[in-house]
């Protein structure tokens, strides 16, 4: 990747690079260097998931091993080319998110020691109304094997609806199941979600719970739905995880859904490879 093979960007483009050199995965020998050719390889991908979207910013500048914030406000030296929007928390502190739109804005997030992006489930021109509904299922103290039983619980659910889903692993752990129900609002959207849920948790009172407090989960997984709700975020498909192997979010299909399926296998250099010549199985989720 030329534009992040040197310590200047080329003649077409707005971002200059530093530090390539510098180690941000030990353990997987990754350097920043190639962080940034990974997103720049992955952004045909990546970027329709992010785009018009506000974004929250996972940043960890000395890799894994060192500090990690994550950041909502754009600080004032950014770039004036890189967009904002200016959105009121619920105690009506004004919050600056970046916009990412384009690659020189990505790259330039990434040169900010930016390694995971997390992006809300609406986009800026209707931000009352989310794109999909989300179940985050993280193992927890279960064995990943329940979190496939769970899975496919829900995928017999929506199918029996007609509802369209799709999957991907979180980039650590889980699995993320995005889901096309037709709802307008969060709280409709969220509500829909608690009677899938539920109706999870009554076939599957050993391994799955709604909740919320771990003390009071016995060891069994936790089926959040709670992330459907205005200003909340999740991690997009081909996005990087600050994890000892920097494994990725990665879209599958149904049919991976198996015992067998590993998510440390989703390295970067494999989801690369992966897509080559290859369609986004969650293109349509965008629609």
């Amino acid at each position: 990747m030329a534009r992040a093979a040197s310590k200047t960007s080329s003649s077409d483009s707005r971002v200059k690079f530093s530090h390539l050199d510098k180690l941000m995965f030990p353990e997987a020998n990754v350097t920043k260097g190639e962080i940034l050719k990974f997103y720049a390889d992955i952004s045909k991908f990546l970027l329709p998931h992010l785009r018009n979207r506000p974004a929250t910013l996972e940043r960890l500048p000395d890799g894994i091993n060192g500090q990690r914030f994550f950041q909502k406000n754009a600080p004032d030296y950014y770039p004036d080319w890189i967009p904002r929007i200016n959105l009121p928390t619920e105690e009506g502190k004004p919050v600056n998110y970046v916009i990412v739109n384009d690659l020189d804005t990505l790259l330039y997030l990434v040169n900010q020691g930016t390694i995971t992006f997390h992006a809300h489930l609406s986009r800026i021109d209707s931000l009352e109304q989310p794109d999909y509904v989300l179940f985050d299922l993280d193992p927890g103290e279960r064995e990943f094997k329940d979190v496939i039983t769970i899975a496919k619980a829900i995928h017999k659910l929506l199918d029996a609806k007609k509802v369209k889903h799709f999957i991907k692993t979180s980039g650590k752990r889980g699995l993320h199941i995005l889901s096309k129900p037709k709802v307008k609002t969060y709280e409709e959207g969220r509500a829909w979600a608690v009677t899938i849920a539920e109706q999870v948790v009554a076939q599957l009172p050993q391994i799955a719970t709604m909740e919320r407090s771990i003390a009071k989960r016995g060891g069994r997984l936790y089926l959040d739905v709670m992330q459907n709700s205005l200003g909340k975020h999740v991690v997009p498909p081909y996005v990087l995880r600050a994890t000892p192997l920097a494994t990725v979010s990665t879209p599958l299909e149904w049919k991976e859904v198996t015992p067998r399926l590993n998510p440390k296998k989703f390295t970067m250099d494999a989801v690369v490879k992966r897509v080559k010549g290859r369609r986004d199985l969650m293109a349509s989720l965008l629609k």
